[in-house]
């Protein structure tokens, strides 16, 4: 079996089950397959660099102790993406923050913007209408923009049908859309 990552390499079993006794090219195979996504993920979550690197880490670690037990169920990349999450609301019940909305999702939920003022006002206008998404809504918009998973991933790692996915994140594109129309007429 394999297993897809975001960026649409595969991590194929053997790799698994080396990383799984402990071989190191593996374990550096999969660091370098997923650290970059991870960390966007955690940076979208967090805001600065300082506590995504810290996230990512922390991410890092906790897969290094888990993988040994980790059960092949073709769902690598979800697993890996469950352990940043929970990294990620460890970090929040700890510092009571709420997380923000990162500038990264709004530049390309709005990447058609004709000229530099117009875009300005509008990434304002979008992070405000985004801060007022429930958390499940952006933390959607962040598994798919920021750490750029598959509907089918993201349906995995939050236990959902890849539709279900697919016309949630839909809608809520096209509510953004709209509100954004509304404010620029």
């Amino acid at each position: 079996m394999e297993y897809e990552n975001p960026r649409g390499m595969d991590v194929d079993s053997q790799t698994i089950q080396r990383a799984r006794t402990g071989d190191r090219s593996a374990l550096a195979h999969i660091y370098d397959m997923y650290a970059k996504p991870i960390y966007r993920y955690h940076y979208s979550r967090v805001g600065n660099a300082a506590d995504a690197e810290d996230l990512t880490s922390q991410t890092f670690m906790a897969v290094l102790e888990a993988l040994p037990r980790y059960q092949h169920r073709e769902r690598f990349t979800a697993w890996m993406f469950q352990i940043a999450r929970n990294k990620a609301m460890d970090h929040f019940r700890g510092n009571h923050n709420e997380s923000q909305v990162p500038e990264s999702v709004a530049d390309a939920a709005q990447a058609d913007a004709l000229e530099a003022v117009a875009r300005n006002e509008s990434r304002t206008k979008l992070k405000a209408l985004m801060r007022m998404l429930s958390e499940d809504e952006q933390e959607l918009l962040r598994l798919r923009f920021t750490a750029e998973l598959s509907f089918v991933q993201i349906g995995q790692l939050l236990g959902r049908r890849e539709d279900a996915v697919r016309k949630a994140i839909r809608r809520i594109l096209d509510r953004l859309s709209i509100q954004m129309e509304a404010h620029n007429a």
